[in-house]
């Protein structure tokens, strides 16, 4: 299993895009992320989850069993359904039973492992090397403009059901976990404007995130088996060559989806029916050189901590880029 765990606005759709439809690496299953093992309990001695409006799983059987689910909002500005005709081609002969059981009742994590063993079983036979699932946002809460986080006993309950959850995943599959990072500031001032759509009222604070503190914690439990590729380098650089010798696949640059980030052309930026998840709200504001200095100055530790760890920056990290 690939275990994807990027942070977003780095074009995390279109490297899932690319281990999916271009590569043939792994499949994941209806959409790119279920959200299905959120707010986690334990329940007659097994780890199990509360039901969530938000649970992609549920809305995603409910479509699929219509038959609407293939190519629901294809194309349209913010969505990232990874449900076109090419996604769930290899799924054709797949019974929808397997679904069913993984949305009825409370999820649970003996649910979630028999659907992705099903999974497994099933797109091996069609060519892909895995099974993959994504959980964005499901690190840890820690950015780096918090100074101190504080462990409360509900929150020592997600960590005892995360080691749980990642306990039984290593059990039954050979894990690596994947991450793709960006110049931290454009990466955070993407966020930002995409949270402007939506919020517009009320300031965010510009979601800065400590990228070494998030490996440091992904690596506590998964050791050598973590890479984390870099957006800029991956599609600017060369950085296929790290990240096929992770996967064990080869990697070309004509593998990449499109990226409407590399070269970043920042509050310029088009919508593109085959990213439709990348450019919603990122004309609103620009990020001008005074204010990407302003935030590279008072993070400037998140990048020494990256030089420190890596040995230098990233292509095109610590410096404003003039848009034009």
């Amino acid at each position: 299993m690939i275990l994807f765990c990027g942070w977003g606005w780095a074009a995390t759709s279109p490297l899932i895009y690319t281990l999916q439809r271009n590569l043939k690496y792994a499949h994941f299953g209806y959409t790119k992320t279920f959200k299905i093992l959120s707010s986690p309990k334990w329940k007659n001695n097994e780890l199990t989850y509360k039901r969530s409006d938000s649970n992609n799983a549920v809305r995603i059987y409910e479509k699929h069993s219509q038959g609407i689910w293939e190519n629901w909002e294809k194309g349209k500005p913010g969505t990232h359904h990874m449900n076109h005709t090419i996604d769930l081609e290899p799924l054709r002969d797949f019974p929808m039973s397997h679904l069913a059981s993984l949305v009825t009742g409370d999820p649970s994590i003996s649910k979630y492992m028999d659907f992705f063993h099903a999974l497994h079983d099933h797109v091996i036979l069609k060519g892909y090397k895995s099974v993959g699932d994504s959980h964005m946002g499901r690190r840890h809460e820690n950015r780096a403009h918090h100074k101190q986080v504080r462990f409360t006993k509900g929150s020592q309950s997600k960590i005892e059901s995360n080691k749980q959850y990642i306990e039984t995943l290593k059990s039954e599959f050979d894990v690596k976990v994947l991450l793709i990072a960006r110049d931290p500031i454009r990466r955070a001032f993407s966020n930002y404007c995409n949270w402007l759509t939506k919020n517009q009222k009320q300031p965010l604070p510009l979601p800065i995130h400590d990228y070494v503190y998030d490996l440091d914690s992904i690596r506590r439990f998964f050791k050598d088996n973590v890479y984390v590729t870099v957006m800029e380098e991956l599609w600017e650089g060369d950085g296929v060559k790290g990240l096929s010798e992770f996967l064990e696949h080869p990697v070309h640059k004509s593998d990449l989806w499109e990226n409407l980030y590399a070269p970043d052309r920042g509050h310029l930026i088009e919508h593109d029916k085959d990213v439709p998840c990348q450019a919603v709200g990122q004309g609103i504001l620009e990020l001008t050189p005074e204010i990407y200095w302003h935030y590279r100055e008072k993070y400037d530790f998140v990048y020494e901590k990256w030089k420190r760890t890596f040995g230098s920056l990233p292509l095109y990290w610590g410096e404003p880029i003039e848009y034009s």
